[in-house]
């Protein structure tokens, strides 16, 4: 089972709306709702539910996002305000007024994200009287734990949890090898519900020209994809190409124009970044232009993949070379793609 994590951003909305035909039971998308507010229009929480499950065939995952303080380096207070509003309980009931409305949507499968910045839960009474209340109403409840967690409410999660439910470990970017004994209590415990593992692969460190240019790049560790079963779990999750990030207020319109295209056959991420950052998101041409001349026999042998049909019909043939978030947007659709055609 691949679960991808998006936040509810401008682009990963627009693809989660195009392209829901991509998510199918070993395909799930886990929304990570930071706002209320799909372009400038603000929603209810229900009637965002009712949106998200008019765009899927198939169950979807929701976590309410929060996040603390010192967490993320830089975000807009602005685009995060319903993220740092769910902090504490004043103004939304996390159990009534967020979670309640998942599990009376059609398809949303409610998850309880247990993290520093959500103090209220940090007790395990709170934590299994809320997932006990969900399990009374929920075919499926999902429980998301931080790694820096596990130990404080691992065995009592695991004495709760049905075989209809699932548990995220939640490694973020650390190494999997750093959580060894982690892994081992999740196997000895011999569970009964799904496991999924989440980490993010692409590191926030990183900025767009600290990737090569013209090759497979060394700074994406996507080992766990291959691996994760050896470890135990039922299933992965990552960001599907793109960093585990917040929006932030925008810069100066400078900086390297990446294109990046993963490829499942070598597991790895094809880079082409256009170095003279003046040129900013204008610096695209230079990676569609190898992309469908030098490299096209590497990164569309078949003529088939659905990224290059979107920059061929929407760039291309516009004479654009497309925005930032477009480019996420064609991360996206490159690696869940290329996921789904390895699947099949």
């Amino acid at each position: 089972m691949y679960v991808s994590v998006l936040k509810n951003r401008m682009f990963e909305n627009k693809f989660l709306r195009e392209n829901g035909h991509l998510f199918d039971g070993n395909i799930v998308p886990l929304i990570e709702m930071i706002s209320l507010k799909i372009g400038k229009t603000k929603y209810s929480v229900q009637e965002l539910m009712d949106k998200y499950d008019s765009y899927f065939n198939y169950n979807y995952f929701l976590d309410f996002f929060t996040f603390s303080g010192n967490e993320y380096k830089k975000f807009d207070a602005n685009q995060t305000q319903f993220s740092i509003s769910i902090r504490d309980e004043k103004e939304y009931d996390y159990l009534n007024d967020l979670l309640m409305v998942v599990v009376n949507s059609k398809r949303g499968i409610p998850t309880i994200s247990i993290k520093d910045a959500r103090s209220f839960l940090l007790q395990e009474k709170s934590i299994l009287d809320l997932i006990e209340k969900l399990q009374l109403v929920c075919e499926s409840v999902a429980v998301r734990i931080k790694s820096s967690n596990f130990d404080n409410y691992f065995n009592a999660i695991d004495s709760v949890l049905r075989e209809t439910d699932y548990l995220f470990y939640d490694i973020d970017e650390d190494s999997i090898e750093s959580k060894f004994f982690d892994i081992e209590l999740i196997k000895q415990a011999n569970t009964i519900y799904k496991t999924i593992l989440i980490n993010s692969p692409r590191q926030r460190k990183f900025n767009n020209s600290s990737y090569i240019d013209c090759e497979y790049t060394g700074l994406i560790d996507n080992s766990i994809r291959k691996d994760y079963a050896s470890y135990g779990f039922d299933g992965y999750a990552d960001y599907s190409g793109i960093k585990n990030v917040l929006p932030t207020a925008g810069g100066n319109g400078q900086g390297a124009a990446l294109g990046m295209f993963f490829v499942a056959s070598t597991n790895k991420f094809f880079t082409i970044v256009n170095k003279d950052t003046k040129q900013g998101a204008s610096g695209h041409h230079y990676v569609i232009s190898l992309a469908f001349g030098k490299f096209v026999s590497i990164l569309n042998p078949s003529s088939n993949c659905p990224a290059f049909d979107y920059i061929d019909n929407v760039f291309r043939k516009n004479a654009k070379t497309g925005s930032w978030g477009q480019w996420k947007y064609v991360t996206l659709l490159r690696y869940i793609s290329e996921i789904k055609k390895s699947t099949i």
